[in-house]
């Protein structure tokens, strides 16, 4: 039986190898021809590409999710603004700095302010900046 390897690679990044073996024959010597190395390179090739394109993917996906998660947050924020706003009879940027300052004041993530205004579990008394 035979052995050898080729370099899975992408571009200039090394991914791996690829270990062949290839058995011997009655009718045939045990050594490699380079019909052999050039199909397991070829392997090697298309297997570097899925690997490419399953990180280029896992990629994509990881940023869609933040973007979401991004834009949910923000939603949440103005909603919570829009809803103090209302309540006090006040501007939007007026709610929006009572907002921020309960949630520099509590170290607190300011989507989780918006949250919890939006679920009405935290007092407005509490929300408004001392006078």
């Amino acid at each position: 039986m035979a052995t050898f390897a080729v370099p899975v690679r992408r571009r200039d990044t090394l991914l791996g190898a690829l270990n062949v073996f290839v058995p011997s024959t009655p009718d045939r010597a045990s050594g490699v021809g380079s019909s052999e190395v050039l199909m397991a390179q070829a392997l090697a090739d298309a297997a570097a590409l899925g690997l490419e394109n399953q990180r280029a993917y896992t990629r994509c996906r990881s940023l869609a999710g933040q973007l979401q998660e991004a834009l949910s947050s923000r939603v949440r924020i103005e909603q919570a603004k829009g809803m103090l706003a209302e309540r006090w009879r006040v501007g939007t940027d007026e709610a929006f700095s009572a907002l921020r300052g309960h949630a520099r004041r509590h170290r607190m993530p300011l989507d989780l302010v918006a949250r919890s205004v939006i679920e009405r579990a935290v007092d407005d008394t509490d929300l408004r900046p001392d006078p």
